[in-house]
């Protein structure tokens, strides 16, 4: 044992050196103040975090939703002017205009025509769905295929040579399709306008 100063004092190396004391320990712990503050700060940083997390997967699924919508509608779009384009007109002197016999109906939401191979087309908005048909041009006659289930809206225009609306048959130089499909709360518009090859 060690000695020092009259007082016992802790055990001593064979220099009577201390190698250690019996005095109380200077060591501090945290608080009860200062473990609260740091579950509120990791609390906090966490919500922070995962809200990051949540809003970057909510956009990559918008992302995914809007690349299908685009997909789709592209594919609908090139179908139906493809088609389009194919329309009949009747030959008078050196222009060739649609007569009632080429396009049947023209309405905002149905357009029926013939092809130059003579094939009958139709195509149609019906309770969020754009159909296609092809045979006698009579709905309840002709098998009708489905070539958008999505969609929010969709019309047809027919505007004159001078971009104006045609309020004949015979004034019909370009047909415009506009279309707009939907997922959720994603959507994405479309719009076609086609000059039928046949029309000069």
């Amino acid at each position: 044992d060690c000695i020092v100063g009259g007082r016992f004092s802790g055990l001593c190396d064979r220099h009577d050196k201390p190698l250690m004391t019996t005095g109380a320990f200077d060591n501090k712990g945290f608080t009860l103040i200062e473990t609260v503050m740091v579950i509120v700060l990791v609390g906090i940083i966490g919500t922070i975090i995962s809200s990051i997390l949540f809003q970057g997967a909510k956009s990559l699924e918008a992302g995914d939703v809007r690349k299908e919508l685009s997909s789709q509608g592209r594919l609908v779009v090139e179908r139906a002017s493809r088609e389009m384009r194919l329309m009949r007109c009747t030959t008078a002197g050196n222009s060739c205009v649609p007569q009632a016999a080429d396009i049947t109906t023209w309405t905002a939401t149905d357009l029926k025509f013939v092809t130059t191979n003579y094939e009958r087309v139709g195509l149609r908005y019906d309770a969020g769905t754009v159909k296609l048909s092809y045979g006698t041009g009579a709905p309840a006659v002709d098998p009708e295929y489905a070539l958008a289930d999505n969609v929010s809206a969709a019309s047809f225009e027919y505007l004159k040579s001078d971009g104006t609306p045609a309020v004949a048959v015979n004034e019909i130089w370009v047909i415009i399709l506009n279309m707009t499909l939907a997922s959720g709360a994603e959507s994405v518009p479309f719009r076609a306008s086609v000059h039928p090859r046949s029309f000069r």
